[in-house]
């Protein structure tokens, strides 16, 4: 079947048609899935999600041309915003592990510090989040810990993305402030006595 006899057969809802479509371009797809994905499993989960999502959504068949290209063009975007997914959350990860291990760790205070309970240092970041506005409080809560994207995060706080993001900068700072002041208290003890 042409192209355009399978394009004109998809967008009047022809199962079979879409079947002849994925075994036709599938393996195209896969192809290109795998150049950006350099994995087989996620390479064949977006071509799936892409057929997937054309199934579910069979008035996007009305706005196709060329079956070819829009499958490339939707197999590359697709792929793009998996890893663009994947390094936003590697990237928070990140984030949250430094202020967290920061927090709760922080190698550079001195040692009496370091010497303190575990269960201390957990109450004393606890308090210090408890400090917080309760603004910047429920963007890390949203972004850190339930792990939602700034846009996600912003949609459930009722504001900007950019807000979330200066929330979550200021949080941060309030919080290396904090520990830099109970880092100077302790070298005063020990210095002073």
């Amino acid at each position: 079947m042409e192209d355009q006899e399978l394009i004109q057969q998809l967008q009047q809802g022809n199962l079979e048609a879409f079947d002849q479509a994925y075994k036709k371009y599938a393996p195209t797809m896969l192809t290109i899935a795998y150049t950006f994905m350099r994995d087989k499993d996620d390479a064949a989960d977006v071509v799936q999600d892409c057929f997937a999502t054309l199934l579910n959504k069979p008035q996007l068949w009305k706005s196709i041309r060329d079956i070819r290209w829009y499958l490339m063009r939707m197999v590359q975007n697709q792929c793009l915003g998996v890893i663009r997914k994947r390094d936003l959350q590697q990237q928070k990860d990140e984030v949250f592990q430094y202020y967290n291990k920061s927090a709760s760790e922080d190698i550079s205070l001195p040692d009496p510090y370091n010497n303190v309970n575990p269960q201390e240092k957990e109450n004393k970041v606890v308090s210090w989040l408890g400090s917080l506005s309760p603004q910047r409080k429920r963007a890390m809560e949203l972004v850190y810990q339930q792990e939602l994207s700034y846009q996600e995060a912003a949609l459930k706080m009722g504001i900007s993305k950019q807000s979330v993001k200066t929330h979550l900068r200021y949080a941060k700072q309030i919080l290396k402030s904090k520990m830099t002041i109970i880092a100077i208290a302790v070298t005063s003890i020990l210095v002073f006595g």
